[in-house]
């Protein structure tokens, strides 16, 4: 896994650096657009981040089935997306 933003707390202050531009741009009409670049920002950085391999090593170093690591990996990237995604949407739309 690529390492960059440490953790889902990074990614949310990734996430909070784009709310400078959503807020510029932030009336109802373009709503939908903000919450897309909440979507997409949120993905790069939940994507970068060394959090979800380090919480699921365990799982994927071998000791465990391939469908064990490919779980974590799953619950561990959701969680990240759902919280940057939350707090995005929470303070820039």
């Amino acid at each position: 896994m690529a390492t960059g933003v440490a953790s889902p707390t990074a990614a949310v202050a990734v996430a909070a650096m784009a709310c400078v531009v959503l807020v510029v741009l932030s009336s109802s009409a373009v709503a939908p657009a903000a919450a897309k670049i909440c979507d997409e920002t949120c993905a790069h950085s939940c994507e970068y981040t060394d959090t979800v391999a380090t919480a699921c090593a365990p799982q994927c170093d071998g000791g465990c089935s391939p469908e064990a690591c490919q779980n974590c990996v799953l619950a561990m990237s959701q969680g990240c997306l759902i919280i940057c995604g939350d707090d995005c949407r929470t303070h820039c739309t």
